[in-house]
């Protein structure tokens, strides 16, 4: 009985003291207010000198311009992060990243969208001076695999039912990011499945950027107008990435060599490298001699 009484007087005190504020309501309301308003401010601009970035030009169309750009979540988990240039002309809008896999590809793809969607929510990105950031209205990303049993769906037909709701809807204010487009099916109607997207979505205007290990792929830039190569550097003699972006050029998947690097048998290595089709063996040492002339 005795604590109950004591709720209820504190109870009373609290009522009496509330009756004495509550004809300072309005001017309270805007105290708050006010405060949330400079501690959002300052997280902002604590967050900006945090990750060292600088306020981005923000711009209605493209191009895109990104200087020093890097991952927020790399930058938290205060490893050395190698940041990227990234730079599109007025005409380019799809800008296809191949190479080899942990290579940095996926990192890239959702550090642009991370980039252009932290500038249109006012907070100052991780990227340097110089950068130029389109105004999107719709951001889309097919990244990792939704495959679910619940919904009948295979990691293929997961891909399919994004892709085509991507198609419904993009246009010449979206961004649009496609991890390894095409993959999960037969290497060839994965590879025509995923050209005539691009070329339906570079047609659009829609800035796009997609990643992929298909050979195929990587000849649709010399013949599509608004469709430009990339790859991340990576280094031949120690099989290891540099996580260096590099815009004109389609990058190596190093798919064998990773595996003579872990140990895989050298027969089963010698068998497969004999299969491999001949176009396909053609533009990797292709690709090979490009890299030896840029090193």
């Amino acid at each position: 009985e005795a604590e109950t009484a004591e709720e209820r007087e504190v109870l009373r005190v609290l009522r009496e003291l509330t009756d004495l504020l509550r004809p300072q309501l309005p001017a309270i309301r805007d105290v708050v207010e006010m405060c949330v308003a400079v501690d959002d401010l300052v997280a902002r601009a604590r967050y900006a000198v945090a990750v060292q970035g600088e306020v981005p030009e923000v711009g209605l169309d493209p191009p895109i311009a990104i200087v020093h750009g890097r991952h927020p979540l790399l930058l938290a988990a205060q490893e050395p992060v190698v940041p990227f240039d990234l730079a599109l002309d007025e005409e380019d809008r799809t800008l296809l990243i191949s190479g080899p896999n942990t290579g940095g590809k996926t990192v890239l793809l959702k550090a642009v969208g991370l980039a252009a969607a932290l500038a249109q929510s006012g907070i100052i990105p991780p990227v340097g001076v110089g950068t130029r950031l389109p105004l999107f209205h719709r951001f889309y990303a097919d990244i990792g695999d939704r495959q679910s049993i619940a919904a009948s769906l295979s990691t293929f037909s997961a891909h399919v039912r994004m892709l085509r709701r991507i198609l419904d809807y993009a246009d010449g204010a979206t961004l649009v990011l496609l991890d390894e487009i095409g993959s999960g099916t037969d290497p060839a109607e994965g590879s025509a499945l995923a050209a005539a997207t691009l070329v339906s979505l570079t047609a659009r205007g829609s800035l796009t950027l997609a990643t992929t290990h298909l050979g195929t792929l990587k000849d649709l830039a010399t013949h599509t107008p608004g469709v430009v190569n990339a790859s991340l550097q990576f280094d031949a003699a120690t099989l290891t990435p540099t996580y260096r972006f590099l815009k004109g050029v389609p990058g190596r998947s190093y798919g064998l060599a990773i595996a003579r690097r872990l140990g895989v048998a050298p027969a089963i290595l010698a068998d497969a490298e004999a299969r491999v089709p001949d176009a396909e063996r053609s533009l990797d040492m292709l690709l090979a001699s490009v890299e030896e002339r840029q090193r």
